[in-house]
């Protein structure tokens, strides 16, 4: 275990522990029990804390750091340090809680006997992402005249079978571990070892203490991690020699109350669901960096199913790889309330575009193909176990395009296409799909063959998934889109391919083929595919097919699939006004997924696969962001049609903090109306809005307030269009 520790006397300092207008029952999740497997904790189910740079599962044996992975290739994954939290108490206890604050990113354990109570809060600091503290209260329950000391268990790990480390210095004060990672991802891309520094002291071997007439004391036990030495050297300074413990607890907290009135979720009436969004976002954003730190900005590199706080195991956790499941998942319901934390997300994929370049030209094609799972230097990283998804499923490159696409929706970000490699982005991603698709004399339509569609049991490959070849499609039309900014213009016979590429459909029952050959009767399969063409990708189509699409695939669908599924074809279900079937779809999507006591997800109901499985956090999400609340983002328009029918018990929803082109937008809806107010604008980077109900057009401006009857529809956009 690797520590620092400070002490003081107990500074009392105010400290908001709850969003805005929300009860405590909503944002704390608590037991007086951990989850147990056998005699063990059940790690698996233990929540985590995280800040985009650091992250770990409560009381486990390891941190993870953003971007440090060990292992060649398809071996790669997070390199485990060794965990600094999770040490224990050795007293006699006559209760104890465990409480996990969403609202404060805290995680605290509350242990009483006769004689004291000990108050623990772990956390990873949003202040400085360096940091992960655990803050210590003693508070004495009985009399003064008496010293009380508070046993801990000190067993010091300094060792990793992932990192070899070093002990480059040790005092009295402070210790300085340095170390490097054992094996390279892939010697073309990195040249060396990752480094890692870690400053801490050692934890006291007497224990804590309470004085014989203090009534109580605080400790503050700090850990500094960081690749480079200098700013794992200063954030360790910063907490240990110039804040007191309580301030760099409410630094803290402050930053998270910051991320919560910045975007959040509100649900009046049904407190359960209210939890559950709660929960879902935590999660997701304790994988993301914050929104604002007074550390200095570092390279992010990606959201993995399993989130920040795992994946150091081979084959558990998908070994803290991306895969699609960051664009096409998680991505969208980031967009809408932090679209700069949308753009962190697309600046890793811009980052390790060099790998994708030569991906591509590694099987002779041109343009960027990203790899299935990447890791640190962006080559492939699925492990040997699985070539088929290594070799075709290549859709992944048109679902990072389509995020561009809902990014530039979303903020119409002109610096980002010419000045931060976004143009070149969606060009090159354009640019692969050219060189991809074949022509069929025959069919006088293009193709797109040897391919694995989303759907992940149609293997080894198949011809014509139609979700790629619309992936493929979109991706080629927003180059055309962007053009006009970036000034790269694609070729006519990319375009011709956009337009005419062969689509699988069966005219007797008006429904998408899979892919060709695909049998509608006899054919299982493992995910949402073919109703993703309806949302999000909003291919056209008639009511008729969209309906035909879901019945169809829903009775096709494996029961153990991955909970997103059904996410998917509750938006469904919703746009086509069927809710009573929405709401099935919508509880079955979380319901089975979700563990308490701290809403942890499993990537199947049986509870195996990834944990914490943010991936269907994020679909869940976007069944109420796009499916309840009835949010359309195109390149042209921001569309508002929410139904009426909300999900569960709610009688309201709010959505606070929706991003539109530099403005804040807050949206309230209940049974009969719904309610839009312009609450916020960032003058720097906003453009005059206008917006359209039955057919009228007036101005948006900050300050405006507008109420519409549910069920119909505004459509708000720019003013002057993006040069579209």
């Amino acid at each position: 275990m690797l520590f620092f520790l400070l002490l003081i006397s107990t500074v009392f300092i105010l400290i908001r522990t709850a969003p805005i207008d929300q009860p405590e029952s909503t944002t704390v999740f608590s037991t007086d029990k951990l989850p147990s497997n056998g005699s063990s904790l059940d790690y698996r189910i233990l929540p985590y804390i995280g800040n985009g740079h650091v992250a770990t599962v409560v009381f486990s044996d390891f941190i993870y750091m953003n971007g440090l992975y060990n292992g060649d290739n398809g071996t790669s994954h997070r390199a485990r340090i060794p965990s600094t939290l999770n040490w224990q108490f050795q007293i006699d206890l006559t209760s104890t809680l465990y409480t996990l604050n969403v609202s404060s990113g805290t995680f605290t354990e509350t242990l009483e006997n006769d004689d004291i109570r000990i108050e623990r809060s772990l956390f990873a600091s949003q202040e400085y992402t360096e940091l992960l503290l655990t803050h210590v209260v003693l508070t004495r329950l009985e009399s003064t005249g008496k010293k009380i000391t508070v046993p801990v268990d000190v067993n010091e790990q300094l060792t990793s079978v992932d990192i070899d480390f070093e002990v480059k210095h040790r005092d009295s004060q402070q210790v300085l571990l340095s170390g490097k990672t054992r094996q390279v991802e892939n010697e073309q891309y990195q040249s060396e070892p990752l480094s890692v520094f870690v400053y801490y002291t050692p934890l006291p071997v007497d224990g804590l203490e309470l004085g014989q007439d203090e009534m109580t004391r605080t400790y503050l036990f700090v850990t500094s991690i960081d690749e480079q030495q200098s700013r794992a050297k200063q954030s360790f300074d910063y907490a240990t020699k110039k804040r007191q413990p309580d301030a760099v607890l409410a630094a803290h907290i402050s930053r998270w109350n910051d991320v919560w009135a910045n975007g959040r979720i509100d649900v009046t009436g049904d407190d359960e669901l209210q939890r559950q969004i709660n929960a879902a976002f935590y999660y997701i954003l304790s994988s993301l960096p914050p929104l604002a730190t007074r550390s200095e900005h570092k390279q992010f590199y990606g959201l993995s199913p399993g989130s920040l706080s795992r994946g150091g195991l081979l084959g558990e956790d998908y070994g803290g790889h991306s895969f699609w499941d960051t664009e096409t998942w998680m991505f969208p319901s980031v967009l809408i309330f932090y679209p700069t934390l949308a753009k962190e997300i697309l600046s890793y994929r811009i980052a390790l575009r060099q790998t994708a370049v030569d991906n591509a030209a590694l099987f002779g094609y041109e343009g960027w193909r990203f790899p299935w799972e990447s890791a640190r230097t962006g080559v492939d990283v699925t492990p040997d176990c699985c070539p088929e998804v290594r070799l075709y499923q290549m859709h992944i490159t048109g679902d990072i395009a389509f995020a561009a696409r809902q990014y530039i929706s979303a903020t119409g970000n002109r610096d980002w296409l010419v000045n931060e490699m976004g143009g070149d982005l969606i060009y090159e991603t354009a640019r692969f799909w050219g060189s991809r698709a074949i022509y069929n004399n025959e069919k006088k339509q293009y193709e797109i063959l040897t391919v694995l569609p989303p759907d992940e049991d149609a293997q080894p490959f198949k011809n014509n998934s139609v979700f790629t070849n619309a992936i493929a499609s979109l991706s080629i039309r927003l180059a055309d889109r962007v053009s006009c900014i970036t000034r790269k213009n694609p070729p006519q016979a990319w375009l011709d391919i956009a337009s005419n590429l062969h689509f699988p459909f069966d005219d007797a029952t008006q429904t998408h083929l899979e892919y060709e050959g695909f049998d509608l009767k006899n054919t299982t399969i493992k995910q949402a595919d073919v109703v993703l063409l309806g949302f999000p990708l909003m291919w056209p189509m008639t009511e008729e097919i969209r309906r035909n699409d879901l019945l169809a695939y829903e009775k096709l669908t494996r029961d153990d699939g991955p909970a997103m599924t059904w996410s998917m074809h509750s938006i469904g279900f919703l746009e086509l006004g069927d809710f009573e079937k929405a709401q099935q779809l919508f509880q079955r999507s979380y319901e089975t997924y979700v563990r308490p006591p701290f809403n942890v997800w499993t990537e199947a109901r049986s509870g195996v696969g990834a944990v914490n499985f943010i991936t269907g956090a994020g679909g869940f999400l976007q069944a109420v962001l796009f499916g309840y609340g009835g949010i359309r983002l195109t390149l042209e328009q921001l569309e508002l049609q929410p139904r009426g029918h909300l999900p569960n018990q709610a009688k309201k929803l709010t959505f606070y903090g929706l991003k539109y082109q530099g403005f804040s937008i807050d949206l309230s809806i209940d049974e009969e109306k719904y309610d839009i107010v312009v609450s916020a604008q960032d003058h720097k980077h906003s453009v005059p809005l206008i917006y359209e109900y039955n057919g009228e057009q007036n101005a948006l401006k900050l300050g405006d307030q507008h109420s519409f009857p549910t069920d119909t529809r505004v459509v708000i956009r720019r003013l002057t269009p993006l040069c579209f």
